[in-house]
């Protein structure tokens, strides 16, 4: 086969591996692997490549095994060779991208389920009434978990300009936030959760819950050095969220070319 002949099969193999061969040409393509058995193993090398570049993995060519299988087609090896490192480094850092992008994506909380909503306590007794904004606040809260979600922000925004307690405030921020997160409104909800996690009535667990919301606000909004910050934060509380917040971070790490993880952070 002539060289112009090689670099053509060469190329309706890549074709083929992208899904642009016509079923005719798939058929052609097949005949011409039993007529050249050299280019099938050309053809599985290069599947083995950009299966390990969707998985992450990065192919090792320092440490492969001597007997270690190349394509042997006369005065094309070297070139060959030299072809599957150029896909590893130029197209492979292109998927390496988008493998990571798309974990990025899927690791992100697309909503946030409304039990993580809190109420105000209210606690009758024979003496004591409960107090008007407390019970509106459950009212608002209500009206969240009927999914009436626009309603609800709104009575809650009417609710932050009152004269709130901390505690009234800590409560009514944070299911600000999160409303306004489920809504897409990522850029208000940063900062409620913010508010929030420095509120003084917020013990550990809300603190945490609430970094962890405000991160993935960050992420939704692509802002990965304030998101890594407050991930970071998240991890180091060492609650309900940190297995998660470590797997985040090491696809933030990964994006913006961090190798490592316990390096030092500085508050945001």
């Amino acid at each position: 086969m002539k060289n112009k002949e090689q670099i053509e099969l060469l190329r309706k193999i890549d074709h083929y591996i992208k899904g642009n061969l016509s079923q005719e040409e798939i058929n052609e393509l097949w005949k011409l692997f039993l007529q050249y058995p050299d280019f099938y193993y050309w053809f599985e090398t290069e599947l083995h490549l950009r299966e390990l570049i969707k998985k992450g993995d990065k192919p090792n060519f320092l440490n492969a095994p001597s007997e270690a299988k190349i394509v042997r087609i006369s005065g094309l090896q070297s070139w060959l060779y030299a072809t599957a490192i150029a896909i590893v480094i130029v197209v492979g850092l292109q998927f390496f991208s988008i493998s990571e992008a798309e974990a990025l994506e899927k690791s992100i909380i697309s909503s946030i389920d409304i039990t993580e909503l809190a109420g105000v306590d209210i606690f009758r007794s024979d003496h004591d009434n409960p107090g008007v904004l407390d019970l509106a606040i459950n009212a608002a809260l209500v009206t969240a978990y009927e999914n009436n979600t626009d309603s609800a922000i709104l009575r809650f925004r009417q609710l932050y300009n009152e004269p709130l307690s901390s505690l009234q405030k800590l409560k009514v921020e944070m299911n600000l936030g999160i409303l306004l997160y489920n809504t897409g409104n990522f850029d208000e909800a940063i900062t409620f959760f913010r508010s929030a996690s420095t509120n003084t009535h917020a013990d550990i667990q809300i603190r945490e819950k609430n970094l962890w919301f405000l991160g993935n606000s960050y992420l939704q909004l692509r802002d990965l050095e304030n998101a890594r910050l407050t991930l970071h934060q998240v991890f180091s509380l060492s609650g309900r969220f940190q297995e998660s917040s470590f797997e985040l971070l090491k696809i933030i790490n990964l994006q913006l070319g961090y190798t490592d993880f316990d390096m030092s952070f500085d508050e945001p």
